[in-house]
């Protein structure tokens, strides 16, 4: 190996598999029960150098590869880099499910928040509150996280309001986090905030987090929910409780792939139950997904 020559992605993961005394057929093995299945030809590749886990749904296999393979966290990922030189913090596609995408990813990276690599999404549950006046009132959000690497960890919670009008939003903490800096930018709708977990977490260790968003007044009636998920999630439920006195006539649910699409290609109906509708997705793919209502 030239000291001159910055290791390579393939080489590193040749020395720790070669290191750990492991088949490929075995790591495969592993990987498959841990639920982030991976050809054996992929592997090879990788430790070819033909390829590179350059997409987003291939962090979660190299954090299971790196448990498999008895190396520290990062030993792998640090490495993932191509040609050109981006790294793959810049190839995650992240980004492409927040809002106001562009100030978003910016004040996101001036709090100094990692949005990949420390926390996965285990499951999400939103319940959206609707007023008599058809106006988004509040939203609690309750997840169930998984520590990647050891520490006290942030996030960042990123919410652009669905209007035309400039309404004040706030957030608060409901269980198992700290709220941090809060950066606001009313002529844009969006509210960036810095979450922290409780205390500090083991690698592999799971949590519950739980926080508000409560909404100014509008004059405009609320006709969707949306969430933006860019990691897979094992459960992911989107919940609407409308006023007794509000009830909307029909609701529907549905995927697309990102916020630059105005709505789903296809919805599916989904039942009221007296005032409430919820929809729940099981092993959630990267998307936006949506609850979308009609009134009288």
């Amino acid at each position: 190996m030239n000291p001159d020559q910055p290791v390579t992605f393939a080489e590193v993961l040749t020395a720790a598999i070669q290191a750990r005394g492991l088949s490929l057929e075995r790591i495969r093995a592993r990987l498959d029960a841990a639920g982030v299945p991976v050809s054996i030809a992929t592997l090879s590749y990788w430790q070819s150098g033909r390829s590179l886990p350059t997409r987003s749904r291939s962090y979660h296999t190299l954090v299971e590869l790196e448990q498999i393979l008895n190396v520290e966290a990062g030993h792998l990922t640090q490495h993932t880099h191509t040609a050109d030189g981006r790294t793959r913090r810049e190839l995650f596609e992240w980004q492409n499910v927040i809002p106001s995408r562009e100030l978003a990813t910016q004040i996101i990276d001036d709090l100094g928040i990692d949005m990949q690599g420390q926390l996965t999404r285990v499951t999400m549950h939103d319940l959206l509150e609707v007023d008599a006046d058809r106006n988004e009132c509040s939203l609690e959000v309750r997840v169930v996280w998984r520590s990647e690497r050891q520490g006290l960890h942030r996030w960042a919670v990123v919410n652009e309001q669905d209007t035309d009008e400039i309404a004040a939003q706030s957030i608060e903490p409901l269980f198992g986090c700290a709220l941090g800096e809060v950066i606001e930018v009313p002529d844009r709708k969006l509210l960036v905030a810095e979450m922290l977990a409780p205390r500090s977490m083991q690698r592999g260790e799971l949590f519950t987090s739980e926080y508000r968003l409560t909404f100014g007044p509008s004059t405009q009636p609320s006709f969707r929910m949306l969430r933006a998920v860019s990691d897979p999630v094992k459960a992911l439920s989107l919940a609407v409780r409308f006023h007794p006195s509000a009830v909307p006539t029909t609701v529907r649910a549905g995927v697309q792939p990102s916020l630059e699409e105005e709505e789903p290609a296809d919805t599916i109906p989904v039942a009221l139950a007296r005032n409430e509708a919820q929809f729940v997705w099981t092993d959630a793919k990267p998307g936006v997904y949506s609850l979308f209502w009609d009134w009288d």
